[in-house]
């Protein structure tokens, strides 16, 4: 047989096999949907990182073994794209059965969500035979879902479950480490740190090595900045603190700003920016432009000794580099630390976590109820730890055990509480953070002047403060508007409807929302 003729032939039959595959595959698709006892369910979520869709999987595998009549798929979407990839399908309503929640507002959820509230106080059925058999669905949880509460305060409704806690840590080759230090043990305080990072900048002068202390990025070291700097502000929160509830929002800390009680040449504050450049020095040059990928390259391919990341990177640090990888929290500094001690408190707990992975279930789901089984099925405690053990993660389940080698990524369940951060991030329409974002070059690098990073925060920042405050009482005065409505919808039920009671905890924040309007609205005025 010719070559030529056997190429054809090679060619007629590999497209009879793609159309074999695709008319199966059509046929399937029909034979599923004449089978009326057949529920398919999708589940949406932006969990894309290491293990994590391998750890869905095997819980579909899992629940689909106990349930055949049942076809779950995941629909997994890049975090970049992920705000508006739900606000476009719920708005379509052809959002997944299970919808991850991330970057949904009260308004959003509260619309397009199921409230499990119904289902929370009675026992998961998953649990049966460990000693949760009997505790309340919502006692399952670390955090008792105070989390997803928060996140529908007004109607106090729980409208979904989270799967795990989240942490942060200060990553660490444990070879490289001792190479240069003669010690593979981390620093246990900021001292310590900043004398193994000059450690490392002495052994790469030596060497010639492209090395630096800590692999950085703009969007971690924000996170780094956020757990390291409200040390110097633990001990002014407990006498600055404007309702004495031991916290200091960042409405509350502009009106004092404005109020001229505190600036930044209050030594508190000040010491926040003068313990942002020294923690700077450390990072890679340039750091402010980089990326997350950048960084955790950096520190894979060993041209950093250490990484501030998420638990989340936890599994691709682990499982792909040639090294050990250890890890810690960010040291923090002592007590005894001559220039940063004396405003501090200790290490902060961590006791709520970061909760991830809030996944809800949607209105307009055709099977509600199939959904709410798989959730209450992913979040048993016998799922939980494979989930853990797949993802490399920490279970939100209470008693779970960590996944292999990772207990260090436990939260630190004691501590005292946080101090207050001063860059006003997240706060009304971001003008002030803006602000401080764009200035930052003044205060690191080698040529960092942290007085002259004050003296321009000072000078400038008041009127993005009340462009900030102004923002943010629109959308308070948007929350007393829709509270009005609420409380008198409730009192629209019939007197047996146990919905009518609910009323007092809608008047109760309507009535704080509006304090809190009227309170600060005198700094909206130039």
């Amino acid at each position: 047989m010719s070559q030529s003729r056997l190429r054809n032939r090679l060619a007629v039959l590999i497209l009879v096999m793609v159309f074999g595959f695709s008319a199966w595959q059509v046929a399937k698709r029909h034979l599923n949907s004449s089978r009326p006892e057949l529920v398919e369910i999708q589940i949406g979520h932006w969990l894309l990182h290491t293990g994590m869709r391998e750890a869905f999987d095997a819980a579909i595998t899992g629940y689909q073994k106990l349930h055949p009549n049942v076809r779950i798929t995941q629909i997994p979407v890049p975090v970049r794209s992920y705000a508006a990839w739900t606000r476009t399908q719920l708005a379509g309503e052809t959002a997944p059965d299970i919808t991850g929640m991330l970057t949904l507002n009260e308004e959003m959820i509260s619309r397009n969500f199921l409230p499990l509230t119904p289902w929370l106080d009675k026992p998961n059925p998953y649990n049966v035979g460990t000693d949760l058999a009997a505790v309340p669905w919502s006692e399952t949880f670390i955090d008792g879902l105070s989390a997803m509460a928060n996140l529908t305060p007004t109607s106090g409704e729980v409208c979904g479950v989270t799967l795990q806690l989240n942490s942060v840590r200060l990553f660490y080759n444990r070879e490289l480490l001792r190479e240069i230090t003669g010690s593979d043990q981390p620093p246990v305080d900021f001292a310590e740190l900043r004398r193994i990072g000059r450690q490392i900048t002495a052994y790469a002068e030596r060497t010639g090595r492209r090395l630096v202390p800590i692999a950085g990025c703009g969007p971690y070291t924000r996170q780094l900045f956020n757990t390291l700097l409200p040390s110097q502000t633990q001990r002014l929160t407990l006498t600055l603190s404007p309702n004495r509830n031991l916290r200091v929002t960042s409405l509350e800390l502009a009106g004092l700003m404005l109020d001229g009680r505190v600036n930044y040449d209050t030594p508190e504050i000040r010491n926040t920016l003068n313990l942002m450049s020294d923690v700077s020095a450390l990072l890679t040059p340039g750091f402010t432009q980089q990326q997350r990928d950048e960084a955790i390259h950096a520190y894979l391919q060993q041209n950093a000794v250490l990484l501030f990341a998420g638990s989340w990177d936890y599994a691709v640090l682990s499982q792909d580099g040639a090294f050990t990888t250890g890890m810690t929290p960010l040291p923090l500094p002592a007590a005894d630390d001559p220039q940063y001690g004396r405003f501090t408190l200790g290490p902060v707990s961590e006791a709520a976590g970061y909760p991830e992975a809030m996944l809800g279930i949607v209105r307009h789901s055709k099977h509600q109820g199939v959904a709410l089984d798989f959730l209450r099925y992913l979040t048993s405690r016998t799922m939980a730890a494979e989930f853990s053990r797949i993802s490399l993660r920490i279970s939100s389940i209470i008693g779970t055990p960590p996944p292999p080698d990772g207990s260090n990524l436990k939260p630190r369940l004691e501590g005292e509480l946080p101090g207050f951060t001063t860059d006003f991030g997240w706060f009304g329409a971001d003008h002030s953070s803006n602000f401080f974002q764009r200035e930052i070059h003044t205060a690191i690098g080698r040529n960092a002047d942290v007085p002259a990073f004050a003296a321009k925060l000072n000078a400038g920042l008041p009127r993005h403060l009340r462009d900030d405050i102004s923002r943010h009482l629109t959308r308070v005065r948007g929350d007393v508007r829709r509270l009005d409505t609420q409380v008198a919808f409730h009192f629209m039920l019939p007197a047996d409807d146990p919905a009518r009671a609910r009323w007092t905890r809608h008047a109760e924040v309507q009535h704080l929302r509006q304090l809190e309007n009227l309170h600060y609205r005198r700094y909206t005025a130039p």
